[in-house]
């Protein structure tokens, strides 16, 4: 099968209506087929972008996403190995996500991660009710480039705000843009506190990160992002 065969195949499966185990065969096909993996990682992106998309236009609903999320989680786990040292694909960049201490809510965590993934982003989501020490280890354990906090209760607001005091007590606030999300969390609290970036819903975040990724300024932000 020609080259262009093996990506439109593995474009299809990833955006269209066929299993997780058709996306793991496609990927396999490009692989031992020889295809230019970059060029692969390239369509399969541009295929979850549609998705993506779709989502965002109420096209299709956050199940077909959540499935998305998966084709294109086991694509890049076949694709992922078989890129050539020195030839790094560029992606969205590292995002370590969670819900910070005292709130147990993970759903608008669970879409946000979702929708960061089908954005191209590399997500570590690292649960719920998670104290800002480790936030802070797991970026820099992990080489993260923003840390997004998660919050649904007013009472777990100052943990957010936590965050930021320990990034600054280790000196590491240069390292990560910090973004900021939940029912309670407004744009003034973002920018009272001191992170990078607000959003009021799982489209805006992902667009924030790119936003952020792709602005060439490094953190902290001088004026905190809205999106």
């Amino acid at each position: 099968m020609a080259n262009k065969e093996l990506l439109a195949r593995l474009k299809l499966a990833v955006l269209e209506e066929g299993s997780v185990e058709d996306v793991e065969e496609a990927a396999r096909a490009v692989v031992e087929g020889g295809v230019d993996i970059n060029l692969a990682i390239d369509m399969a992106t541009e295929a979850i972008r549609g998705v993506g998309d779709q989502f965002e236009a109420g096209d299709i609903y956050l199940p077909d996403l959540m499935i998305a999320a998966r084709k294109m989680e086991r694509c890049m786990a076949i694709l992922r190995p078989h890129i050539k040292a020195g030839e790094g694909h560029k992606s969205g960049g590292r995002i370590v996500i969670g819900t910070v201490s005292g709130d147990i809510h993970d759903i608008g965590k669970n879409l946000v991660s979702t929708m960061l993934a089908v954005r191209g982003f590399e997500v570590t989501d690292i649960g719920v009710n998670v104290p800002p020490l480790k936030f802070v280890a797991a970026a820099r354990d992990g080489g993260a480039h923003i840390i997004a906090l998660s919050s649904l209760m007013t009472t777990s607001l100052p943990y957010q705000q936590e965050v930021m005091a320990v990034l600054n007590e280790m000196a590491l606030r240069d390292r990560f843009y910090v973004i900021v999300g939940g029912g309670p969390v407004t744009a003034e609290f973002a920018a009272e506190i001191g992170a990078d970036g607000w959003a009021e819903n799982a489209s805006s975040a992902a667009r924030l990160c790119e936003i952020l990724t792709t602005s060439g300024e490094k953190p902290p932000v001088a004026k905190t992002v809205i999106a």
